[in-house]
């Protein structure tokens, strides 16, 4: 099954370079900085030409997997579908839907060739639990792709957190959930989960 359409992959590595973190970071931006300088510090290392799947799937495990809340996103790609599922479908889905991130921002990675992000202060709502964070990834030959950063303050580890990301216009979440709701009209959640790791099993084995 093609979730990931081929759209996604230059989407992705934007999102890629953004999902990370670490340790705690003070501020929204600061997230999104440390996310771009943690990656693209670790890339400028390795000559594209030595970049492994094994070496860009360690950083997306050690950069991205950590920032990013699973269930939030994986919640929000399965839209109303989520309160469908059971428990157990639940939790598969959120498996299986991190292993297509990973396998969508390992392929992305490998592309990665030098572009550079500059990142705006976070905006805040009301409340000062959400943040916008604005920024332009600027490519190689001068053009520019606005990004926008969605995250949310975790009352429990009282860290900021990356739940969604909208590049020129174009968001994450929306753009799974649309994918998946017109899967499910013909499938069902069961058969769904089956396809995911199906693909899975077969990226494995390239």
């Amino acid at each position: 099954m093609r979730i990931a359409v081929q759209s996604l992959i230059s989407f992705s590595i934007f999102l890629a370079l953004m999902f990370a973190s670490t340790a705690y970071a003070a501020s929204p931006k600061d997230v999104v900085d440390q996310a771009t300088l943690g990656v693209i510090g670790e890339l400028q290392k390795l000559p594209k030409e030595d970049r492994t799947d094994e070496q860009i799937r360690r950083l997306v495990m050690t950069y991205i997997v950590p920032a990013i809340d699973q269930e939030k996103i994986a919640k929000g790609a399965l839209g109303k579908y989520w309160r469908r599922a059971s428990a157990e479908q639940q939790q598969e889905f959120i498996d299986s839907f991190r292993d297509l991130q990973i396998r969508t921002y390992t392929g992305a990675f490998k592309a990665f060739n030098g572009e550079k992000f500059a990142i705006e202060n976070a905006k805040f709502n009301n409340r000062g639990d959400r943040a916008l964070v604005k920024g332009n990834l600027v490519q190689n030959n001068g053009s520019t792709v606005p990004i926008d950063f969605r995250l949310y303050l975790d009352k429990d580890s009282q860290q900021w957190r990356i739940y969604d990301a909208v590049v020129a216009g174009l968001g994450m979440v929306k753009t799974y959930r649309q994918q998946l709701s017109e899967r499910l009209q013909s499938i069902s959640i069961a058969e769904l989960l089956q396809e995911l790791q199906q693909a899975e099993v077969q990226q494995a084995s390239r």
